[in-house]
């Protein structure tokens, strides 16, 4: 339960400092409410799976990412039917040091990231990026609207759209997946889905492949 100060959790594997709630350890968690000023980290060294089921949560950042995976073997993030939920990052962030450049996005990942559910998550990026995954990416449903002054979505592998309903609107690229070290990656596949994107770069931008199998694209 998010409540700035005062966030509660059930369980020794959820750490609250003040307006910073930390989950340690694989499992699944359901999370409500709201931080005005907070941040949402995992940071689980296992191999076991972190499912994040968002009920109603709202998180805004004023200097850095609002929800932030440090550290997992892979995140499934699950939008709860018939609800809302927000993550929202201020336009400066605070590193620890001049080197430091990440996390960058308000929805940031260094492990692969699932995100599927039949409810809704609007992401405002006011930094750079709105969602950021270092490695993989899949979208498997919800109702996703995302505001960046940089790229949209960024999946570093890959992204893989198996459904739900996308609107982008990016000061750089919409849809982005640009590892370059590896040949096998860096692609882009819609299956399934309706996505809409305005953007000022390119509206799908890919270092390898795009596949469209189905869906309806709307692109500017």
């Amino acid at each position: 339960s998010l409540d700035d100060s005062s966030s509660t959790a059930a369980g020794d594997t959820v750490m609250v400092d003040g307006s910073v709630v930390t989950i340690t350890a694989g499992g699944t968690y359901t999370i409500r409410g709201t931080l005005a000023d907070g941040q949402l980290i995992v940071d689980s060294a296992d191999e076991e799976v972190v499912r994040l089921v968002l009920a109603g949560t709202d998180i805004s950042h004023s200097d850095g990412a609002a929800l932030a995976v440090l550290d997992a073997a892979k995140v499934i993030i699950v939008l709860a039917e018939d609800t809302q939920n927000r993550l929202i990052d201020g336009a400066g962030y605070v590193f620890p040091d001049a080197s430091t450049d990440e996390p960058n996005a308000a929805l940031y990942s260094t492990a692969d990231l699932t995100i599927t559910g039949d409810g809704s998550l609007t992401v405002e990026g006011n930094y750079n990026d709105g969602i950021g995954a270092k490695d993989g990416l899949v979208i498997a449903g919800g109702t996703i609207t995302v505001t960046a002054a940089d790229d949209g979505i960024r999946g570093k592998d890959y992204i893989v759209v198996d459904g739900g309903t996308i609107s982008v609107a990016a000061g750089g690229d919409g849809l982005k997946a640009d590892n370059a070290e590896d040949a096998t990656k860096g692609y882009i596949t819609i299956n399934i889905g309706t996505i809409d994107i305005t953007a000022d770069g390119d509206a799908i931008s890919a270092e390898t492949d795009v596949l469209v199998a189905a869906g309806t694209l709307t692109l500017t």
